[in-house]
């Protein structure tokens, strides 16, 4: 039998919580990584009054292009199925995926039929209430355009790059293979 979803915000508490975490590239940094999702994820708890399962999942994957193909997703969503969880918590719209279609069947399809709603803190949006639906998509569209071109830009950097130095991938080549340092060398011996 089907778990009933919380119709908002208003009916969460003494759900038993369970987290996301993502980050694009391992050891990522930057203000969306893991200590920041972190710390998203425990004031909502606290707020919303909701039971710390002590369930969490992080994986280093592309959202837009990845994340659902890892282990710690598939790990996710049989707990989810199990029914381990009754609310998935995540720091940010933007490290959930950063693919609407993924989003959607994810929602959908896997954790709101096993009776698992997902709350996005930073918008203050729970995917099983109906007010919040247009801003959900909307924002998991958003999300994945911002991906979308922020790939293209960093490839184009790339680009100019290997145009500029001569150096595959764009980034500086191992000491003996770099362009300017041979000519150093060469010109030394």
């Amino acid at each position: 039998m089907k778990r009933a979803l919380p119709a908002s915000l208003d009916h969460i508490a003494g759900l038993r919580a369970a987290r996301w975490f993502r980050e694009s590239t391992a050891g990522q940094w930057d203000n969306f990584g893991p200590d920041a999702q972190r710390e998203q994820q425990d004031r909502a708890i606290t707020r919303y009054g909701l039971l710390d399962t002590g369930l969490s999942w992080s994986v280093a994957a592309s959202g837009w292009t990845s994340a659902w193909l890892t282990p710690a997703w598939q790990a996710m969503l049989t707990a989810a199925s199990e029914g381990a969880f009754d609310i998935l918590v995540v720091g940010y719209v933007s490290r959930f995926l950063r693919n609407l279609k993924q989003t959607l069947i994810a929602v959908e399809d896997h954790l709101h039929e096993a009776g698992v709603a997902v709350l996005f803190v930073d918008e203050r949006l729970l995917s099983s209430d109906p007010d919040d639906w247009e801003q959900f998509v909307r924002e998991a569209q958003e999300a994945e355009s911002y991906s979308r071109k922020l790939s293209k830009r960093v490839g184009e950097g790339y680009a100019a790059k290997r145009r500029r130095l001569g150096v595959p991938g764009g980034n500086r080549a191992p000491l003996r293979h770099h362009p300017r340092r041979q000519a150093v060398n060469a010109a030394d011996r």
